[in-house]
């Protein structure tokens, strides 16, 4: 797949927040960036799947944990526009021309560095958490996300009768949540995004080394 330049307008304000890693958070040009915190676990590679999709992409983990990065308009924090994992030590720059997709059926896109064989399971804490979240905005009309992922789950024959229905206080604020992980190893993120599918684009240095990974949402 192929992207015009003019689709990743925001990169030159990654670049510049990512310059100074003190900065945990920066508007530049119209553009929120924050840090999200650390994708950790024992895992040598991360993944960014959806865990009832039927692909994923991975990424090398950087020791210690491995910066997570959202990116959103200023005038429009609620909405995530993309996420940039970042393994490598140096700021990306620029993309690659060519990206790959990744199906989010379920409308839950989650990174992860758990090396669990079992594909759902490295997801299922997000998973719940989502499911819960989704239930809240469905009692105030908005409940279109919950039937899809409900459709998801039986597809995967997966069956959340005993979840909670009841969000935690502050998940998915602004669609995106990070907590450990079902191990108690590591942590992992779930960013709640378009059923409709999102793209991973490799990010290179000045040098023209691979960086990082920008996960963009339709």
């Amino acid at each position: 797949m192929s992207y015009d330049d003019d689709e990743y307008e925001y990169l030159p304000a990654l670049s510049a927040v990512l310059a100074d890693p003190s900065e945990a958070e920066g508007t530049v040009d119209g553009w929120r960036i924050e840090r999200l915190g650390l994708i950790q676990g024992v895992a040598a590679n991360g993944t960014i799947y959806d865990p009832l999709g039927p692909e994923g992409g991975g990424f090398p983990m950087r020791p210690g944990g491995t910066p997570v990065y959202l990116v959103s308009r200023e005038d429009a924090p609620g909405v995530p526009v993309a996420v940039l994992v970042h393994p490598g030590e140096t700021v990306p720059v620029r993309t690659q021309e060519w990206g790959d997709r990744v199906a989010t059926p379920s409308g839950l896109a989650v990174v992860h560095a758990n090396p669990s064989s079992t594909w759902i399971e490295p997801g299922a804490g997000i998973l719940k958490r989502a499911w819960a979240t989704l239930h809240a905005r469905a009692a105030g009309g908005d409940d279109w996300m919950l039937e899809n992922l409900r459709e998801m789950l039986q597809r995967a024959s997966v069956d959340p009768a005993d979840w909670p229905v009841e969000p935690v206080e502050g998940d998915f604020t602004n669609d995106w949540l990070m907590i450990p992980d079902e191990a108690g190893t590591g942590t992992v993120l779930g960013v709640l995004v378009s059923p409709d599918g999102s793209n991973t684009t490799e990010c290179l240095d000045a040098e023209g080394n691979t960086v990082a990974i920008l996960l963009t949402f339709d």
